[in-house]
C-alpha cells in the first residue's frame, strides 16, 4: 500500500488503484495527485490486497482494472458492491467492447472507461464532480468553500448525459429510474413502462441537467439512465444503459445584507 498527501483517514478523500501493473499505477497516481493533491491514493496489485485494505478502511473511490491476478476486476467489483454499496467504482479496461461494458453494469460498477483515458481531462472532470458530491473541495480537501453558521455553503452542480450518435437517426429518448431492474427485457416497455421518467431528445446527443430536464429526480443517489434511438416511424431500439451518482443542491444565499434608513 502507498498513499499521497497527508494521511488522515478520518477526513481525507481516499482513492484506490486496483491494477497489477506497477508502472500504470505510478502514472495514474502521479496524474491524480497533480489534479487532486489533497486526496489519499492507495494502491493494490490484486483482489486479495484490495479487499484487505477495503475491510481495514474503505476508500471513497476505486479505479478497477478488469484483468487482475486471481479474481478478475468484475467479480471483485460485484463482491465489493455487495458489502460496500456506497463506494464508487470506475472500471478500466483496454477493450471498449459493449459486452464488457454490459458486464460491468451487471456487476454494479458506476462508470466504465478505457485505460488510455486515465490521465485525461475526462477522468479529472468525473473525479471533481464526485468530490463535490461528497462534500469535498475540487482539490480533494475538506476546507469549507464558504461557511454560514458552521455549515458548508451549497453548490449548484450540473450534469451532462451524452451518447454517441446513431447513423441516420436524429431522435432519441432518455429514460431514468432509481432501480436497474426496470430496464430488464421482461420489465421495460419504453414509454409504457410503469413509473418511468423520460425525455425525448431531437437533433442532438446530450441532455444538460437540471436545465433541460427539470423532471429529473432531485433526490441524491445513484440513477440508471436508458437511452434509445427512434426512427421516423416511432420505433425504438433497446436501451443503452448508464448509471451514475446524482446530487442537485440549491444556489447559495447572499453572503451579506442589511437594513438602512433612507
Amino acid at each position: 500500500m502507498s498513499a499521497g498527501g497527508r494521511e488522515d483517514k478520518n477526513i481525507m478523500f481516499r482513492i484506490m488503484l486496483v491494477e497489477d501493473s506497477r508502472s500504470f499505477r505510478q502514472v495514474a497516481k502521479f496524474y491524480l495527485l497533480s489534479e487532486f493533491p489533497s486526496t489519499c491514493i492507495i494502491e493494490a496489485g490484486d483482489g486479495v490486497e484490495a479487499l484487505k485494505e477495503i475491510d481495514s478502511y474503505p476508500p471513497n473511490l476505486i479505479f478497477m482494472d478488469i484483468r487482475l491476478p486471481g479474481e478478475n476486476g468484475l467479480e471483485l467489483t460485484r463482491k465489493i458492491k455487495a458489502s460496500y454499496p456506497n463506494i464508487i467504482i470506475i472500471i478500466l479496461t483496454s477493450h471498449d467492447l459493449r459486452e464488457v461494458q454490459e458486464a460491468a453494469t451487471r456487476c454494479k460498477a458506476d462508470y466504465f472507461f478505457n485505460k488510455g483515458s486515465i490521465a485525461t481531462g475526462e477522468i479529472a472532470a468525473l473525479v471533481k464532480s464526485i468530490l463535490l458530491e461528497k462534500g469535498f473541495k475540487a482539490d480533494g480537501s475538506t476546507e469549507a468553500l464558504g461557511l454560514s453558521r458552521g455549515k458548508i455553503a451549497p453548490l449548484i452542480l450540473k450534469r451532462r448525459i451524452w451518447w454517441e450518435p446513431v447513423p441516420e437517426v436524429s431522435s432519441y429518448v432518455v429514460y431514468v429510474s432509481k432501480g436497474r431492474t426496470i430496464f430488464e427485457p421482461d420489465n421495460f416497455s419504453w414509454e409504457a413502462t410503469p413509473g418511468i421518467i423520460l425525455k425525448p431528445v431531437i437533433g442532438k446527443t446530450e441532455v444538460i441537467l437540471p436545465d433541460e430536464w427539470p423532471e429529473f429526480p432531485k433526490e441524491p443517489g445513484t440513477y440508471y439512465i436508458g437511452i434509445t434511438s427512434r426512427d421516423d416511424l416511432g420505433n425504438q431500439s433497446d436501451p443503452f444503459l448508464l448509471s451514475g451518482l446524482f446530487k442537485f443542491l440549491a444556489s447559495p444565499a447572499p453572503s451579506r445584507g442589511g437594513i438602512e434608513g433612507l
